[in-house]
């Protein structure tokens, strides 16, 4: 379809009817993408909107410039639609119809044992992981809102190949289109992710897949995980174990052989608690002679840590000897075990692959116990991923804090710790929107007792008094602001779903039908927006305070150029600001969703918006729109394109924000009798410049992937008429009188979602 040139007249109908924030890109931004440099094309820290409670997001004037090293993790859940095909199950409507449901296990609304619940609905339904159309949305959103890297949940063993991989996929699309988006990383479990990492070693990054969307962190693609637990072949428990103290003048040693080489020993020790531990360790030969020695190894209470040696040994025999150095207390944890038949004893109580134990030693005399350690393989694998990956272990508790170095926190109760970097610097702090917690032990979401969204000065509201103003959120947002780290880690985007158990489950506080991470809306931790209820509250609180903690660039000043609506477009190309927006995002859905039956299908997306101007004069406020590609679609239908004006720069009059709805109409040809495209202003002003522009006659043009409009100064009005600011916003395949949500699941809008851009020629 060639349009270039099509120049007609804007009717000016008023019908009654009735937020945002100007973008720019820097003229090296190509440049920027070529090089690999993270950067924001859109400039979508520059947007303006207010969400559905009133609270406008914050602006250069409100939070100052961007500043420089400062990072957001968010994470993020794989495993919508890996967990079988029963459902779905939302907790949230079982129980709003069926009351008694939440006391009842046996009762037949619920799924089998285990299944995994929703605690509500997406506002892309129940989806799974290999929806592209959701991913790219996740794409556009969360680069959006400043997110630099999504962490992904694989701590329960499953790296969901299925779904990162069509994830991987679409955002590296996204990104070589020209969008910020964020990068990828995953975490691990947290006491044994040996097999998870070496999986995804093998798997990711020794393939170097889309290597392009990896997350760096101090110059290494970031994996979290605890390097200390690779490699190590038994588990390193308290469990069934007795402590042993060190005195100052204590030797405790443990011989052993081992078959194969080695280059690593991991301890377990207890501490009483006590926080300023460290033992001295030795490796001596077979005959006693010392072979490497380390000083002051600082011990955590029950967490292992590693005695890393300087090459690997071979096969042989060896003893390995702790003694306390300055500090407090500390010890090594030692199950009985009777010299008769030691090594057979032993090797059934502690089993080490490739280890057999000889005997222990307490100041030179043998003891009947065996002194738990691990000597860990030396394979090459191993070598290569430790030496790939910049590692920081997470630490899975809500209340301890940090119990090694260069930890990271994922979630914690208020008020969060800092978790340092081995400089000693505060490197990250975790931030989340509710916690499984009760009584100040880990938990259930499901107890009301529990930590939910509106959990604030150490307590949970009455039912009653819950709101979505996400209190326990904000609260930890102030707590990480005023500590400003490195890095903050939101809890979370996508989590969606729980597995159900019953009174008996393994937690602190079960309830008689159980679920442990999520549970309802006052009871979940996502910020992705939901159908109904909070609809996308925490989304924008999430942005909010990213914008307070990263703070927002400077929109470019305006240059306007004279404008002659002719369908030639040659005299936009010095118009400055651009107003940029996310390339390839309209919607295109054709994807099953959870269960057997369900298939999501939306082809509202056509015509890809890709950046918008303006300029003025005297009479006339001239709007630009480019597309990527040649302009499709009936161009008299209801649903082309349409374009928002906030001419009062005030989100809380008008509808959505705006006073004024450009739209496209049908009218008549009068010799041929055929339908031509038009565009009529619908408005909700009744003052006399609305009154005075509905004679006016204002020209538009439409070329191959271009539109540009004029309309009257009149409507534009302000005290400064030499300076006009509103906000603005575009849209193709949208029902713009619809609610907000159809801005986010349909067609394209420029820019995105609840989002305006703000023209200031002030």
């Amino acid at each position: 379809m060639n349009l270039k040139g099509n120049v007609k007249c804007i009717i000016l109908a008023l019908v009654v009817l009735g937020v945002g924030y100007a973008v720019t890109a820097n003229a090296t931004a190509e440049d920027r993408l070529k090089s690999g440099e993270a950067w924001n094309p859109s400039a979508s820290d520059q947007w303006v909107a207010t969400d559905g409670l009133g609270r406008p997001l914050p602006t250069f004037e409100d939070v100052g410039a961007t500043r420089s090293g400062k990072y957001i993790a968010c994470f993020y859940f794989l495993w919508n639609g890996r967990h079988g095909d029963a459902g779905p199950y939302d907790i949230s409507k079982i129980i709003r119809e069926h009351p008694e449901a939440k006391d009842d296990p046996n009762a037949p609304y619920w799924g089998k044992m285990y299944d995994p619940h929703h605690w509500g609905e997406s506002i892309f339904g129940y989806y799974v992981g290999e929806d592209e159309s959701v991913l790219r949305k996740h794409a556009q959103m969360l680069g959006d809102a400043g997110v630099d890297v999504i962490c992904f949940d694989v701590t329960n063993q499953l790296t969901y190949p299925e779904s990162y991989r069509p994830l991987f996929k679409v955002f590296s699309e996204m990104q070589k289109a020209g969008n910020k988006v964020p990068k990828v990383a995953f975490l691990c479990p947290f006491w044994a992710p040996n097999k998870v990492v070496r999986e995804l070693w093998r798997d990711v990054y020794s393939q170097g897949f889309y290597e392009d969307v990896w997350f760096y962190w101090k110059g290494k693609p970031l994996i979290l995980a605890d390097p200390d637990l690779l490699g190590q072949g038994a588990a390193l428990t308290s469990t069934g174990r007795q402590p042993i103290e060190l005195t100052d003048d204590t030797v405790l040693a443990q011989k052993f052989s081992i078959d194969s080489p080695f280059r690593e020993i991991a301890f377990i020790s207890p501490t009483w608690h006590e926080t300023n531990s460290a033992v001295n360790i030795v490796l001596r030969d077979e005959q006693g002679k010392k072979l490497e020695e380390k000083k002051k190894v600082e011990v955590s209470d029950n967490i292992a840590y590693i005695f890393s040696l300087t090459k690997p040994y071979p096969t042989g025999v060896y003893s390995v000897e702790l003694t306390k150095a300055e500090g407090g207390k500390v010890g090594w944890w030692a199950s009985p075990v009777p010299r008769e038949d030691y090594s057979a004893r032993a090797n059934a109580t502690h089993a080490v692959p490739n280890v057999t134990w000889i005997e222990a030693t307490q100041d030179g005399k043998t003891i009947d116990q065996l002194l738990i350690a691990a000597p860990i393989t030396y394979d090459e694998e191993r070598e290569k991923i430790l030496n790939f990956f910049t590692f920081r272990p997470s630490q899975p508790d809500y209340f301890k804090g940090q119990t090694k170095p260069n930890q990271w926190s994922w979630l914690e109760a208020y008020p969060q710790h800092e978790f340092y970097n081995d400089k000693g610097e505060v490197e990250e702090m975790g931030v989340g929107v509710a916690q499984n917690a009760v009584d100040g032990k880990l938990s259930v979401l499901s107890n009301p007792r529990a930590y939910g969204r509106s959990y604030h000065n150490g307590q949970e509201p009455k039912p009653e008094d819950c709101n979505y103003f996400g209190m326990n959120f904000q609260e930890q947002w102030e707590r990480a602001l005023k500590t400003d780290p490195e890095i903050i880690f939101v809890t979370g985007w996508n989590e969606w779903i729980a597995g159900r158990f019953d009174i008996n489950a393994p937690f602190h506080a079960p309830t008689p039908v159980t679920f442990v991470d999520q549970y309802n809306e006052e009871y979940s931790r996502d910020c992705e927006p939901m159908k109904g209820g909070h609809e996308d509250a925490y989304y924008y609180q999430m942005i909010a305070n990213i914008r307070r903690f990263k703070g927002v660039s400077k929109m470019a000043n305006a240059n306007p150029k004279p404008i002659t609506i002719d369908g030639n477009f040659n005299d936009w190309k010095e118009v400055e600001p651009k107003f940029y927006d996310t390339v390839s995002d309209p919607v295109n859905r054709d994807c099953r969703g959870w269960g057997k039956d369900m298939r999501y299908v939306n082809k509202t997306g056509r015509n890809d918006i890709v950046e918008a101007r303006v300029s003025y004069d005297e009479d006339f406020v001239y709007f630009y729109l480019k597309t990527k590609g040649a302009i499709q679609g009936d161009l008299t239908a209801a649903n082309w394109f349409a374009l928002m004006i906030d001419v009062d720069d005030n989100p809380t009059t008008g509808i959505k924000g705006a006073e004024y709805y450009v739209l496209p109409a049908a009218k008549s040809n009068a010799r041929g009798g055929k339908k031509e495209m038009t565009f009529k202003v619908m408005t909700n002003r009744h003052d006399s410049i609305a009154s005075r522009a509905q004679a006016d006659n204002v020209d538009y043009a439409v070329g191959e992937s271009e539109i540009e409009l004029a309309l009257p100064r009149a409507l534009f009005d302000s005290e400064d008429q030499k300076a006009p600011t509103f906000r603005f916003k575009w849209t193709d395949g949208i029902d713009v009188l619809a609610d907000w949500a159809q801005f986010t699941t349909n067609g394209d809008a420029a820019p995105n979602d609840r989002f305006f851009y703000r023209y200031s020629a002030r």
